[in-house]
């Protein structure tokens, strides 16, 4: 199942290619105070494929926080959380805000609440890589992780 989507002006677009049906899909809602402040519910699945494409460069914005172990892909003209992105090389993972796509409402699932704060370093990476998306980034390069 292909889904497209994007940030509120389209800066910033997305598109989700997964075997898993959208309506069976348990999804996540990170307890960090970044996912609690824009109230995210989060898609990942390492056997999916997801393609972040930057359409106006202006609309970039990326922030990392905490163990700075990933990058946040914001718009920075509407606002938008997009996805979370860990680069390792030429290599990406990322979990996605479901609500940036066209058909989130084909996404009931309101999201399990999920708490990672005691994670190392290391775990933090292994865990993302095992279970987040592969993805693909068009327009822009992410900033590699520590």
């Amino acid at each position: 199942m292909i889904h497209h989507g994007a940030c509120h002006c389209g800066g910033i677009a997305v598109t989700l290619d997964t075997p898993r049906d959208p309506a069976r899909q348990v999804l996540g809602r990170c307890q960090c105070s970044f996912c609690r402040k824009h109230n995210a519910r989060t898609f990942s699945d390492p056997g999916s494929q997801l393609a972040v494409r930057v359409e106006d460069a202006a609309c970039l914005n990326r922030y990392a926080f905490g163990l700075r172990t990933a990058e946040q892909v914001l718009c920075a003209r509407c606002g938008v959380y997009v996805a979370m992105i860990l680069s390792d090389g030429s290599r990406h993972w990322s979990v996605l805000n479901v609500d940036t796509l066209d058909d989130r409402a084909a996404f009931p699932h309101p999201g399990n609440a999920r708490d990672y704060d005691a994670e190392t370093v290391a775990d933090r990476i292994a865990r993302r890589k095992a279970r987040w998306t592969p993805t693909r980034v068009q327009g822009w390069t992410p900033s590699p992780h520590p």
